[in-house]
């Protein structure tokens, strides 16, 4: 009987094992297994949730300028019954993004008993500047110059010339001139008189942040023939009251009244994306 007993066991443990759905020694592996892979998802999923979603890069720095060093001059040049004025240089940033030249002054000759008139005053700058930020790599910005000339000339009916010219503005990397703006040159004479308001630009051109030169130029001039007679000065007038003397002026001035406070010559450079 116990010998019958044991052979059933024997005969029936499988069956209850297979109806089970487990192998001895093989249930702890398959656990195993099945813990695993249920627990490598849910790691990944807890490092997505921790890192959060994907962020978009942020807006780009805004681009500035920056100045380095400046040599600028305005020589005066002078003979016979003349007077100059002015002769200045104002480089100002208004922003970080611009930079503003003017350039003003004044040229005045009068009738010299014994010799010529003549009086000049001839400007010229060099500015350095540092286009940036450098980051991102191969940053494209917009680099753009205007300008504009406000003065008067005048001139008498038996002599004198007065003029300007040479009002222009580079910006150059190393020795390559990448962009230009230049007011045409006026001048008058045999009586006449003309009001100059001209604007030029803006011009552009794409660059990459760096060091660059801004250079510009200017000259105002006026001459008169020797006269023993007294007569009506020729005159440059490119500058603010009270830059020329009224004393200079005829009774009969044909620009009484005008408004100076924006005479010369001025550039504006402005860097943008």
């Amino acid at each position: 009987m116990k010998t019958i007993s044991l052979g059933m066991v024997a005969f029936l443990l499988p069956a209850a094992l297979w109806a089970g759905g487990a192998v001895p020694g093989t249930e702890k592996a398959e656990g195993c297994a099945g813990s695993a892979r249920k627990t490598v998802p849910s790691v990944v999923a807890a490092t997505l949730q921790a890192q959060g979603p994907a962020q978009s890069p942020g807006p780009l720095p805004p681009p500035a300028i920056t100045l380095h060093e400046r040599r600028g001059q305005a020589i005066p040049q002078r003979t016979g019954f003349q007077h100059t004025a002015g002769g200045n240089i104002d480089v100002a940033q208004p922003t970080p993004d611009v930079v503003v030249v003017t350039m003003t002054g004044v040229a005045v000759a009068g009738a010299h008993p014994c010799k010529d008139s003549m009086t000049a005053l001839d400007f010229d700058l060099t500015q350095c500047i540092e286009i940036g930020p450098a980051k991102p790599e191969a940053r494209k910005l917009n680099l753009t110059l205007e300008a504009r000339v406000i003065g008067l000339l005048r001139s008498h009916h038996k002599s004198g010339v007065a003029e300007e010219s040479g009002a222009c503005a580079a910006v150059a990397c190393g020795s390559a001139e990448l962009v230009t703006v230049c007011s045409p040159p006026h001048a008058v004479g045999g009586g006449d008189n003309l009001s100059i308001n001209d604007h030029n630009g803006p011009v552009t051109v794409v660059v990459v942040p760096g060091n660059y030169t801004l250079h510009q130029g200017f000259h105002v001039g006026v001459s008169h023939a020797k006269n023993l007679l007294p007569c009506k000065a020729a005159s440059a007038e490119f500058a603010p009251d009270p830059a020329l003397d009224p004393l200079w002026i005829s009774y009969l001035e044909p620009f009484h009244g005008a408004v100076k406070k924006e005479f010369g010559f001025q550039v504006i450079l402005k860097v943008a994306n």
